[in-house]
């Protein structure tokens, strides 16, 4: 619509897209960022966005000097690129084109594998190829921002609060869209998604329970739910399980101990939490999966600590894990608390974590 193309080694404008959760992703914002600038043909320009302008806005300032956007001004690319058709105008699409690493990416994992080589590399890429599989699936994004105040988390910085929720029945139109395109798999998507509708009287609970009512044959995948809001989706999701649609559930649980949860500001019931998913788990169809993410090495953690998170992961036996290493991000009240943790004792705890684990091939490990 703004007469742009898609092209590759001659492209005048380059777009690098962030994240910054853990500090091994920003410093590897950078090195692509300087490979980049070395291989860009004269007069390039190159343009940063994602989350690493509002997580570091004083590194971005030290080490690039082009424009910026960031998930809270998306706008700021109408100016940039001069377009003539608004960024907000566009709906936001449904469809996703997955790519593989590239050659020099895998190079930088291997690079960072040898420096733990103590730690299986090969649960890694394993890991690695679970994220980066591909099959047909319809993405319908149900809101943005996030709700809640992780002490350790950075990102809702980057994307601001909730808001956007869309209204139930957008969503279950853009679900009959895909319906009536031939989909079967839907991934609903939002980045606190356990959080939908807060910001217009309604909840996810009651989004779910609409969808459960469709009678058409699909699977459904459901991401990024905080386990605080497991109580208010957990009859509709009990009933998606029983009618053997619901394919995936990634439910990060980041710790098992109620005082690293919170020092999280995560404040959930971990029993109540484990025995719901284990009766949906019970329910569920041959094929379900469950994931989880968790922190490992957190400020002032214990050893004790940190087999109370892997119990609860062994009880569950997750179909896949990811493995974070604390890591202090900037302006977030973890980076402050007492008890800091050293990078050798973060890691030290990562491979005591995995080597805690039963199922030691569903962990995915980052670990800086």
């Amino acid at each position: 619509s703004n007469n742009y193309l898609e092209v590759d080694s001659k492209a005048d404008i380059i777009i690098l897209t962030t994240c910054g959760v853990t500090q091994m992703h920003e410093d590897f914002t950078f090195e692509i960022l300087d490979k980049i600038n070395a291989k860009k043909k004269p007069g390039a320009m190159v343009i940063l966005g994602g989350c690493v302008p509002e997580i570091n806005p004083k590194r971005v300032a030290e080490e690039f000097d082009g424009p910026t956007f960031s998930p809270k001004s998306y706008h700021k690319l109408d100016e940039i690129l001069s377009m003539s058709k608004k960024l907000n105008s566009f709906d936001r699409p449904n469809l996703y084109k997955m790519q593989g690493l590239y050659r020099s990416d895998v190079g930088n994992i291997t690079d960072t594998a040898k420096y733990i080589s103590s730690l299986n590399f090969h649960s890694m890429m394993r890991g690695l190829k679970l994220r980066l599989r591909n099959r047909k699936t319809y993405y319908i994004q149900i809101h943005e921002g996030c709700s809640m105040g992780c002490t350790y988390c950075a990102i809702q910085k980057a994307i601001g609060p909730l808001r956007n929720s869309k209204p139930v029945e957008t969503v279950i139109k853009e679900l009959n869209e895909g319906l009536d395109k031939g989909y079967k798999y839907f991934r609903i998507m939002g980045d606190c998604a356990g959080s939908y509708g807060l910001d217009i009287g309604t909840n996810l609970g009651n989004l779910l329970h609409r969808i459960s009512e469709n009678k058409n044959h699909f699977y459904l995948e459901l991401t990024d739910i905080n386990p605080v809001f497991l109580k208010v989706i957990y009859q509709p999701v009990m009933k998606l399980c029983q009618q053997k649609r619901l394919s995936n559930l990634y439910i990060p649980i980041q710790s098992g101990n109620y005082r690293i949860l919170g020092l999280m500001n995560r404040r959930y019931d971990i029993n109540e939490t484990k025995q719901m998913l284990i009766d949906l788990k019970k329910a569920a169809p041959q094929g379900f999966k469950i994931g989880t993410s968790v922190i490992v090495g957190f400020p002032s953690e214990t050893i004790e600590e940190l087999k109370d998170t892997i119990n609860f992961c062994n009880d569950l036996n997750f179909d896949w894990i990811y493995c974070h290493g604390f890591s202090a991000r900037p302006g977030t009240p973890a980076a402050n608390l007492p008890g800091q943790l050293t990078e050798e004792e973060v890691l030290a705890r990562v491979g005591l974590f995995r080597d805690g684990i039963k199922n030691k091939d569903s962990v995915v490990l980052d670990f800086k």
